[in-house]
Parts: C-alpha cells; structure tokens; sequence
C-alpha cells in the first residue's frame, strides 16, 4: 500500500510518461479505472470530473451501474464520474482482486477530479484501528497533496437494516478524521437502510437499487444541509 512519502515520486512518473506520449495523452479517452468497475464512462471535461472510492455498495453489487448511489449523485449533479470501487475492500481489508482502497487511490492520481468521493467501510471493522487510522491519514494525506483544489467528501458506513455494530462507529470516526484533516468534508448520513429490509438484497448486506436511491438521498441531504 502507498505511503504519502511515495506520492512525489508517483506524480514524477505520471508527468513523465504524459510528456512522453505528448498532449494527447493529457485527458485520457477513457479513464483508467479497476477491471469491474461499473461506473467508468469516457471522459466529459465540459462537466466536472468526479471520483469514487470505496467498496461493493458504492460499487454498486447486484443492482446496474448506474443505480449505484456514485452514479446516482453523479447523474444529479451534473457530474462525470470514474468509480473506482471495489467489492470486499477497505482502508486495510484487500477487495475481491487482493487490493484495497490505496490502489483506488493510485489510479485517482492519474486522473483529474474536481470531487473526490470516499466512503467508510463495513469491510475495515474488524481490523486493527490503529493501522485503518494510519492508511486513512496517509491516503486522505495523498489525495489532499495531489488534488489541493478538488473538494473531498467522505461519507459514514452504508450498513443493512438490522443494527450496526459498535466498531462501524469506531471505523466512521477514524475515517471522519482523516477527511477533515485533509480539509474535506465528511457527512454522517446515519443508517438509511435501518429497519428496512424492503431496502436491502436478499444477503442482508447490499442495497437493493431502492436503497441505493435511499443512501443517495441522504447524501444528498447532508450535503445540501452542509452549504447552507
């Protein structure tokens, strides 16, 4: 996993082969994103450029692409999303491919968002928190380095309709810090899905394309209450 100190070396690389490939290669025709990744669409630079990190629920697991809660507040504001999502990983938990959320971030450096997305994860609570904590401050630390202009926005744990356990709090505040030390702005969107299991997939875990609109609407709430 990347560590802050390797994030001048990664941008030395990335500007190189850019001057080598010439202007072209600038604004790539296709961002470069993980291999099931459900939201990737060409580039628009006439819409702002949007990035999502995070795990199967904002990958959207079970339900299309674009009725994943990234592709959702994408559509709402206008936005052209890359999302990086993995199933099954976390800060510290390795997804389905064996990477976790740093290599997300890594491909992020290569790209040109104006807002970067990153959610809490359900996968990172039965981790150790002191090595969530330092993978946190360390990638939050990257993205702020890298992208001092774009707006980061961290967002709480998604879980199920049944009650959540007392380290997914412990894993939203880890991740609460490290966001607003990178001066983002984290949003406690609470537990749309609790006590709706209309809302979830039959595995208990995943939201279902309703409760992806659900989790997207209380986004979309807290960020509306957050600019005013």
């Amino acid at each position: 996993m990347p560590t802050r100190p390797r994030l001048t070396a990664l941008l030395a690389v990335a500007t190189a082969a850019i001057a080598l490939a010439g202007c072209s290669a600038a604004v790539p025709a296709s961002p470069v994103a993980a291999a099931d990744t459900p939201g990737a669409a060409p580039a628009d630079r006439s819409k702002p450029q949007v990035v999502a990190i995070g795990d199967s629920i904002a990958f959207g697991k079970g339900v299309r692409p674009d009725e994943a809660w990234p592709a959702l507040l994408a559509s709402q504001y206008g936005w052209t999303l890359t999302n990086l999502a993995v199933s099954g990983s976390g800060f510290v938990k390795p997804g389905w491919d064996g990477d976790t959320y740093g290599e997300q971030v890594d491909t992020a450096l290569g790209l040109h968002p104006d807002y970067i997305l990153i959610a809490a994860t359900r996968n990172d609570r039965e981790q150790d928190p002191a090595r969530v904590a330092s993978s946190a401050d360390d990638l939050l630390g990257e993205l702020h380095d890298a992208f001092p202009r774009a707006r980061i926005i961290g967002i709480t744990t998604v879980w199920g309709a049944d009650k959540p356990p007392a380290t997914v709090a412990a894993v939203n505040g880890i991740v609460q810090k490290a966001v607003t030390d990178a001066g983002g702005t984290f949003l406690d969107i609470g537990h749309p899905l609790s006590d709706h299991p209309e809302l979830v997939q039959a595995d208990g875990i995943h939201p279902n394309a309703a409760g992806e609109r659900a989790v997207a609407k209380a986004i979309e709430d807290r960020l509306l209450a957050a600019q005013t």
